[in-house]
């Protein structure tokens, strides 16, 4: 069975792990495609694998993927799982990157740190920020540090607005 180009990269797109699963995200997002060109070679790539009988449709599917990601692309799924990897992250509050205080004549650190309880003198616990800090006030931070307040992910020495991160990867803190 000859699949053409777009269909193999639909296949890419809503690959899984196996036959069943990949039609099915593939019949779920075929109400979702914004045309009708990409709605018929969705259908068209899901009825071709529909036919293929296994083991020799996922050994297909796994085939297709490798020459994917050899090309460097990335799959809905992949990506899906990315952003959903992101927004494990906490958001980072606090300072803007542009922000006056980075500029202010006594800054001298930058800090990244995570608030690890609500005892916190800054935000509650989860929650990330970016520091402009003078000499006192990174003092200050070092001090809640010790006491377990908050904790230090990065650090980056301040002159005149331009930032000089430590040697250290990230601090491993």
């Amino acid at each position: 069975m000859r699949f053409t180009k777009s269909e193999l990269e639909m296949v890419y797109k809503y690959e899984a792990t196996t036959k069943e699963d990949t039609v099915k995200a593939m019949r779920d997002g075929q109400s979702a495609a914004g045309d009708d060109l990409t709605r018929i070679i969705i259908r068209n790539a899901a009825d071709k694998l529909e036919k293929l009988p296994e083991p020799e449709c996922s050994r297909f599917i796994a085939d297709n993927k490798a020459h994917f990601i050899g090309q460097g692309r990335s799959s809905v799924l992949r990506r899906l799982n990315e952003a959903k990897e992101r927004l494990k992250q906490p958001v980072l509050q606090g300072h803007d990157l542009s922000g006056r205080e980075r500029f202010q004549p006594d800054t001298r650190h930058m800090i990244v740190l995570d608030v690890l309880n609500n005892d916190s003198p800054v935000g509650f616990k989860g929650e990330r920020y970016r520091f402009f800090l003078s000499d006192g006030r990174y003092r200050n931070a070092i001090e809640s540090e010790k006491r377990g307040e908050i904790k230090i992910r990065s650090h980056a020495a301040v002159v005149s607005g331009k930032l000089y991160p430590d040697k250290k990867a990230e601090h491993n803190r």
